[in-house]
């Protein structure tokens, strides 16, 4: 019986396959991290990077996420903070069925992302990477695309080594080009252990297309309208992803005097002490608007609690002003501009510049005069009574905020507390609703940027959503040390209050305890993340806040992670 050498077999292990130029194609497209939860169909990964260790290559860092809502939640933070798409891996069908919440959050907030996934292999034996373990049967799909189709903007199988790196290329060009979203690649076993092709030295093809510039007639409709409106209103919930936009609607709406409503944000987009910062309440604003722009907003309001006036045009404008991956949507819309804000901003700025006349710039004073009046309130510290209610713990909590503090809020922090000067210090959960996303979130802020100090604030059930024992192995793993604080009234709140608002009236309203909207006995949130080393804090009365968040902030500050759960007051607001 004869034998291979060793130098052969030696030899043998280190030839490039698929796998190594894979990852290399990510590397060349920039990528840092993949945030991966491994299965059975990663092999050819896990041996490529110890190839790639052997000749002291540099490839995107994997990261181990034992579980895929964290890692998509991650992979959303560190998009977000960096501004660059990143890469998922998840095992076959099952590991995407447990990404598809996260996959849904990103698709609806617009988020560059890759997310792969191995395919169980298609042949039964004979090949290397064939089928070798009883699940192999069970878990493959007619049609494993199928599951996250709706959701991504492509989705393709590699079938070949020599489609890898125009495979990923495409992948990269559809999750950047206008407007970003997540893509889906399936990597099945056998062809990531092939022998690779023949080396493509080529850099990446397929570059992204941007949003187009508003043509010039469409600019100059909008700059009349707003030039010709006395009462004009802006409403926004997304315009602040980009700091550029940011400090753009900061001049925007001061030089013209115009109120802006931040509808449901999801970013910071202008300062909350600016003095045409109109809360967060539309309906206190767009009836009585007879010129209304949106920005960056997919329910710039609910229909049936703010009607708009006869006379009213309305502007939509961003990446896609229509969000025609919503099903429905039936916002009236007079101009759709399909166009980046800021840029935009800045265009229409010029174009309202050139309209300039005397009575219009005294318009303007007496706008700025009436919007100051009017917004007054908003800028006086109301009386909030003493005790656990989610305003009063909110107040106490933003007095320990700072300038590299970055709020993540999934449901929870009363915003009307929240005092915001700059881009990028605040992020809201995706539209989708999709509950999990802040921990993993938080973590993926903190990664792409060690110097900030992160704060999520979340409900007890979305504490429970978030998969907080992989999250504070993460957290303890990588050393991103974040401070949690759980808002728990011991119910599922949003559940409760639904019930409110349809049945005001109803047999549940007279039920403190209606069935499906309680969360007890509720479980100590504080000890799960001592098991990671991490310092638990708890508050069950109003004296004792103070002191805990006191130490929750020393501890984050000094490289811990913490988590205080706070028992605040269970309270319903009963709507009609």
């Amino acid at each position: 019986m004869s034998s291979t050498p060793v130098s052969s077999l030696a030899d043998a292990a280190l030839e490039r396959t698929v796998a190594d130029d894979y990852l290399r194609r990510l590397a060349d497209h920039g990528t840092r991290w993949i945030f991966c939860n491994a299965g059975t169909d990663f092999p050819p990964l896990i041996e490529a990077y110890e190839r790639a260790a052997t000749r002291r290559e540099t490839l995107p860092l994997p990261l181990l996420i034992p579980h895929e809502n964290v890692a998509m939640g991650m992979a959303y933070g560190a998009a977000l903070t960096s501004g660059q798409a990143q890469v998922v891996m998840v095992h076959v069908g099952v590991g995407t069925a447990n990404a598809l919440c996260g996959l849904m959050n990103a698709a609806k907030q617009q988020i560059p992302l890759l997310l792969a996934a191995g395919r169980t292999p298609i042949l039964e034996g004979g090949k290397l990477g064939a089928r070798n373990n009883y699940i192999n049967w069970a878990q493959e799909l007619f049609d494993q695309g199928g599951m996250v189709r709706e959701l991504v903007k492509w989705d393709y199988e590699l079938r070949d080594p020599a489609q890898v790196g125009a495979v990923v290329d495409r992948a990269f060009a559809a999750i950047q080009s206008s407007p970003p979203g997540p893509a889906y690649l399936v990597l099945p076993r056998e062809v990531l252990s092939a022998p690779a092709a023949e080396a493509d030295s080529r850099p990446p093809q397929s570059a992204p297309y941007k949003t187009p510039r508003v043509q010039p007639e469409d600019l100059d409709q909008a700059a009349d309208w707003i030039a010709a409106a006395e009462r004009p209103v802006i409403v926004t919930s997304d315009l602040g992803r980009a700091s550029e936009a940011f400090h753009a609607l900061d001049a925007f709406a001061r030089r013209w005097s115009i109120p802006v409503v931040q509808y449901r944000p999801r970013h910071a987009n202008l300062p909350t002490d600016h003095p045409m910062f109109a809360g967060f309440d539309p309906a206190q604003w767009v009836p009585e608007a007879d010129c209304v722009l949106i920005l960056d907003s997919d329910v710039p309001w609910i229909p049936d609690e703010c009607p708009l006036a006869a006379d009213a045009r309305v502007i939509q404008v961003g990446l896609d002003p229509l969000y025609l991956d919503y099903p429905m949507r039936s916002f009236a819309s007079d101009l759709s501009l399909a166009a980046d804000s800021g840029r935009f901003l800045g265009e229409l700025d010029q174009a309202l510049a050139a309209r300039t006349t005397s009575d219009q710039d005294a318009q303007c004073k007496a706008r700025a005069q009436r919007v100051a009046e009017r917004t007054a309130p908003l800028r006086v510290e109301q009386d909030v009574p003493v005790g656990l209610s989610h305003r009063y713990v909110s107040r106490r909590l933003a007095r320990f905020f700072d300038e590299r503090t970055t709020v993540i809020n999934e449901y929870t922090f009363t915003l009307e507390e929240l005092s915001i000067t700059r881009p990028a210090s605040f992020y809201s959960h995706s539209p989708a609703g999709g509950l999990g996303w802040g921990t993993g979130m938080a973590l993926g802020v903190k990664l792409a940027a060690p110097e900030k100090r992160v704060v999520l604030c979340v409900g007890d059930g979305s504490y429970l959503f978030g998969n907080p024992s992989s999250a504070h192995f993460v957290a303890r793993a990588l050393d991103l040390p974040t401070l949690t604080v759980i808002f728990n009234n011991r119910r599922w709140a949003a559940v409760h209050r639904a019930t409110l608002s349809m049945y005001p009236d109803g047999l549940a309203a007279r039920d403190a305890e209606p069935p499906l909207t309680c969360l007890e006995p509720s479980p100590d949130y504080e000890r799960i993340v001592e098991a990671s080393g991490g310092l638990g804090l708890r508050v069950e009365h109003v004296e004792e806040l103070e002191d805990a968040l006191q130490r929750a902030f020393e501890a984050v500050d000094g490289g811990r992670q913490v988590v205080i759960n706070i028992l605040t007051e269970a309270s319903y607001i009963r709507t009609s």
